[in-house]
C-alpha cells in the first residue's frame, strides 16, 4: 500500500466515513424524538425525586434514610441475599453445560473440525446445525429473565427453583453468543497442525480450542455470574424468590427504610463480587 492509499484509508474524514457518522447522528435524533425524551422533564422532577427519597415528614418512616438497622431484619435480608448468590450459581452451571456445546455448534470453524467434509452433504449438515443452533441460541437470550421467571413460575411454582431456571436459560443463551464469538477468534494454526497429524475432534478440541478460549471463558462466565446475582435480585417481583421477594414486598408497603437497607445489601454484594472476580481474572486470565 503506498502513501497516498495509506493517507485516503486513515482520513477520518473521508465521504464513506462522513456519511456513516451522519445517518447515525439521524438515528439518534429521530430516537430522542420518537421516545420523547425531554431533560428539563428530569430536571423539573428532581423535587420530585427528592421528596420520595427523603419522605413526607408527616408519614413516620416514609424516607429511605436513615435504614432499617434492626439485627432480625438485617438477618432475614442477609439469608435472602445468600440464596440469590446461591440461585446465580446454581443457575450459571445450568447456563454452562447449555452454552458450551451450543457455542460449538454456533461456531462456524468447530462445526468445521467436527465436520471436515466439503460435499454438498456435508455443507448442508453444516448449516443445519449452525441455524438450529443459532435460532436456539437467540430465543433463551431475546426473551428476558422476568418473562422466562413467569413461564417457569406457571410450571414449577413460586420459589427460587424458577427464578434458577430462568437465569439459567436466558443466560445459556447470552454465553453461547460471547463464547462462539471466542471461539472463532482462535488461531487456526494449532487447529491445523493437528489436523494434520490425524488427530480426532475431541483432541483437536481439547488440545488446540479449549486452551485458547479458557481465558475468554473464565472472563465470561465471571461476568455473566455478576449479572445473575443482579438479576436474581428482581426475580423475586414475580415469586421467584430470593432478596426481590423482600425489595417487591417492601415497595409495595413504601416501607423505603426498609427498601435502603435492602439496596445497600445488594449494592454490598455486587462490590465483593465484583472484587473477587478481579482476584480469580488475575489469576487465571
Amino acid at each position: 500500500m503506498n502513501v497516498n492509499e495509506l493517507r485516503k484509508e486513515s482520513n477520518p474524514f473521508s465521504f464513506y466515513k462522513t456519511l456513516i457518522i451522519l445517518i447515525l447522528v439521524l438515528i439518534v435524533v429521530k430516537s430522542w424524538n420518537d421516545t420523547q425524551m425531554d431533560i428539563s422533564f428530569l430536571i423539573d422532577g428532581g423535587r420530585y425525586m427528592h421528596e420520595y427519597i427523603m419522605g413526607n415528614p408527616e408519614i413516620e418512616d416514609s424516607g429511605f434514610f436513615p435504614p432499617n438497622l434492626n439485627s432480625s431484619d438485617l438477618m432475614d435480608y442477609s439469608l435472602a441475599m445468600l440464596e440469590t448468590i446461591q440461585m446465580a450459581i446454581i443457575a450459571l452451571v445450568i447456563s454452562i453445560i447449555i452454552a458450551v456445546p451450543l457455542s460449538y455448534m454456533c461456531s462456524r470453524n468447530i462445526l468445521n473440525i467436527l465436520i471436515p467434509g466439503k460435499t454438498p452433504f456435508h455443507e448442508f449438515i453444516k448449516k443445519t446445525i449452525y441455524a438450529s443452533a443459532t435460532l436456539v441460541a437467540n430465543i433463551f437470550r431475546s426473551i428476558n429473565e422476568i418473562i422466562w421467571a413467569l413461564i417457569f413460575v406457571s410450571a414449577v411454582g413460586l420459589g427460587p427453583m424458577a427464578g434458577i431456571l430462568a437465569l439459567g436459560i436466558h443466560t445459556s443463551g447470552v454465553l453461547c453468543k460471547l463464547l462462539s464469538e471466542g471461539n472463532e477468534a482462535i488461531d487456526p494454526g494449532p487447529v491445523e497442525a493437528l489436523t494434520t497429524t490425524g488427530a480426532g475432534f475431541i483432541k483437536v478440541l481439547v488440545f488446540a480450542v479449549i486452551p485458547q478460549t479458557m481465558p475468554h471463558f473464565i472472563s465470561m462466565a465471571l461476568y455473566r455470574f455478576e449479572s445473575d446475582v443482579r438479576s436474581a435480585s428482581i426475580l423475586g417481583f414475580v415469586g421467584a424468590g430470593g432478596i426481590g421477594f423482600y425489595l417487591f414486598d417492601k415497595m409495595r408497603a413504601f416501607e423505603n427504610n426498609d427498601v435502603c437497607t435492602i439496596i445497600i445489601i445488594i449494592v454490598i454484594t455486587v462490590w465483593a463480587l465484583d472484587k473477587l472476580s478481579s482476584v480469580i481474572r488475575k489469576r487465571f486470565i
